[in-house]
């Protein structure tokens, strides 16, 4: 057994010193790097490195790229990501794995295991980089924070630092097919010793990083004295996968019929608008931004989701063809469960979520959520499973993990 012990903590010890060199390599390019294809900049003057023992790094979750922000500016403290199992079970995620300290949590099922192995990462002495709003805005503006992470900061005995990240969300919207080049700047909202955290309450210090880290991109574009930061896109045009995040045409009533092409987006039925490089929409009537576009889908949904309900017959929400349904296995593994045509529907006094020769009632399905913009996560009594669709074809997963919500939340 002493021997086995011994083992495993030379293995750790290794493994520990080969993601260190790896730390450091990265660093040599990844500042300039992100400096020329995002316009990125920190605070300088705060250096993380003064800090003593380990760090809670909580950020506001504006794009894929917050992790590469926060990790230049975290150049000498190095940095254990909690993060989306999915991404270990990608191509590289082997490789990442290997040479970057990760904590995979699965959304679509509680966190508190992950919690729970952060909390013994920290005791450790390892620092926690954490997205506390735990996916990135779809819209531009800030989502809730965790409801476990005020006891997670409480407990781990860190000293929490909320980082601000400011126009991440326009060099690379989640919905997007191109990155853009703006300007993102990254800055410390508060740091916060531990004993200061220990006095207040969980709930007290959730709102204190709501407060540090609510940050909305339309108000901050607004309130500039020069104006709104104009973003370039690398490829394509501004509106190119704005389907993706928003389905309702504001002219017709339709779900499902809008497409983006260029800097425009409209539909068959003579609808248009553009969108301009500081992100806000031409006319600004009927929505001045893609956040306002959001809440009128959400309206015109849960409106039509009574209607069906009051009707009592079979009826489709809506449908999308060429989406595969894996069921999600331990170790990061996956398996090919279904594949076809994905539906909502009303049966039986029933929203079904149905796929292949799998049903879900949409009630039954715990903490659904998005990862990226082409798939769901979603678990349920019968397993852990992903709904992934081709990101070619454009497709509209969001509307329904919107659905269930609004269901969920009657």
């Amino acid at each position: 057994m002493a021997k086995q012990d011994g083992n495993k903590t030379r293995e750790k010890e290794k493994a520990d010193k080969r993601r260190k060199r790896f730390w450091d390599a990265v660093q040599l390019v990844l500042g300039g790097w992100l400096r020329n294809k995002f316009n990125y900049s920190f605070d300088k003057s705060f250096e993380p490195a003064d800090i003593e023992g380990p760090v809670l790094v909580a950020i506001n979750h504006a794009c894929a790229y917050d992790p590469l922000f926060v990790g230049a500016a975290f150049k000498n403290k190095p940095l254990t990501f909690i993060a989306s199992e999915h991404i270990l079970r990608g191509k590289w995620g082997s490789f990442l794995d290997k040479h970057i300290s990760f904590i995979p949590h699965q959304k679509g099922a509680r966190g508190s295991r992950t919690a729970l192995v952060a909390l013994k990462k920290m005791k450790k002495g390892e620092s926690i980089f954490l997205a506390v709003e735990g996916e990135q805005t779809w819209n531009g503006r800030p989502l809730p924070v965790m409801p476990y992470t005020g006891k997670l900061v409480r407990g781990s005995g860190a000293t929490l630092v909320t980082y601000r990240i400011e126009g991440a969300y326009l060099s690379a919207p989640r919905w997007a097919l191109s990155t853009r080049k703006g300007m993102v700047y990254g800055r410390p909202a508060g740091v916060y010793g531990p004993e200061v955290m220990k006095e207040m309450s969980d709930e007290e210090v959730e709102q204190l990083i709501s407060k540090d880290l609510g940050f909305d991109t339309w108000e901050w574009q607004k309130s500039r004295t020069g104006g709104p930061v104009k973003y370039k896109c690398t490829k394509g045009g501004n509106a190119e996968g704005l389907e993706r995040s928003v389905f309702t045409c504001p002219a017709c009533g339709s779900f499902g019929t809008l497409k983006s092409k260029g800097d425009s987006m409209g539909c068959s039925c003579g609808f248009s608008v553009r969108m301009a490089d500081t992100g806000f929409l031409d006319p600004a009537e009927p929505f001045e931004t893609v956040a306002d576009w959001e809440e009128y889908d959400r309206k015109k949904l849960a409106e039509r989701l009574e209607e069906m309900r009051r009707a009592a017959g079979e009826d489709v929400v809506f449908t999308d063809d060429e989406v595969v349904l894996h069921r999600i296995e331990e170790g990061h593994s996956d398996e090919e469960a279904a594949r076809g045509k994905l539906a909502l529907r009303f049966a039986d006094e029933k929203f079904i979520l149905s796929i292949g020769d799998f049903s879900f009632d949409l009630k039954n399905i715990s903490n659904m959520t998005m990862v990226l913009a082409d798939r769901i996560v979603f678990s349920d009594k019968s397993g852990y499973y992903e709904l992934l669709s081709d990101k070619k074809n454009r497709t509209n997963l969001r509307k329904y993990v919107i659905a269930r919500d609004l269901l969920v939340k009657e």
